[in-house]
C-alpha cells in the first residue's frame, strides 16, 4: 500500500474515509432500512407494536430447526386471543427472500411477516430490548401500548404465551 506523504492528501484522504464509514454506518443502523415486507417495502417496526393489542414478536429463520418444529403451535395460536397479534420477523433479509416465503408457505403463515437480517435485528434489539440476539427462535412480547414487557430468546411455550397475556389483560368493561 502506497503512503500518503503531503499532509494536505493525508487529510484530504482521511476525511474521505471517516464520511464513507460515517454514512455506511448510519445507512446500516438506520430502521428505515433494516426491515420491510415481503414485497420489499420499507416497514417501520416501531408502527407494528401495541396499537391497542398485545404483540408477539418472534424472530425466525428459514434453517432454524427449534423454529421449524415450532412453527405449527404459533400458526395455530394464531387469532385464538382477540386482544393479540403475532408479527414474525425473518432473519433470512433480502438474499433469502425466497427461502423466507418458502418457508411461510410450507407452514400457511398467515401473520403479518417483516423481512430483515441479524445485523439490523441485533441493533434494533440493542436499542429496544437492551440486549443484543442470541438466536433463533426468539420472543419478544409488547403490550397493548407498544410497551416492552419480556423478551426471551429460545422456545416459549404457546400455553405460557397465552397465560400471561389473558393474566394481564385489563378486564372489558360492559
Amino acid at each position: 500500500m502506497k503512503h500518503i506523504t503531503n499532509p494536505l492528501l493525508a487529510a484530504n484522504h482521511w476525511l474521505v474515509t471517516s464520511i464513507l464509514t460515517f454514512t455506511t454506518l448510519i445507512f446500516l443502523s438506520s430502521s428505515l432500512y433494516a426491515f420491510t415486507d415481503l414485497n420489499g417495502k420499507k416497514v417501520d417496526i416501531k408502527k407494528q407494536l401495541g396499537k391497542g393489542k398485545w404483540s408477539i414478536v418472534e424472530l425466525w429463520a428459514h434453517d432454524c430447526h427449534a423454529c421449524r418444529k415450532h412453527m405449527p403451535s404459533m400458526v395455530k395460536f394464531d387469532g385464538k386471543l382477540k386482544n393479540a397479534r403475532i408479527i414474525g420477523i425473518s432473519l433470512d433479509g433480502q438474499a433469502g427472500i425466497n427461502d423466507a416465503k418458502s418457508f411461510i408457505k410450507d407452514f400457511n403463515i398467515k401473520f403479518e411477516t417483516i423481512i430483515s437480517n441479524p445485523i439490523e435485528v441485533n441493533a434494533w434489539m440493542l436499542d429496544t430490548v437492551g440486549e443484543g440476539l442470541i438466536g433463533t427462535p426468539t420472543f419478544i412480547l409488547f403490550d397493548p401500548k407498544g410497551k416492552l414487557v419480556a423478551a426471551q430468546p429460545g422456545l416459549v411455550a404457546i400455553t405460557s404465551l397465552e397465560t400471561f397475556i389473558k393474566e394481564n389483560s385489563k378486564p372489558i368493561k360492559k
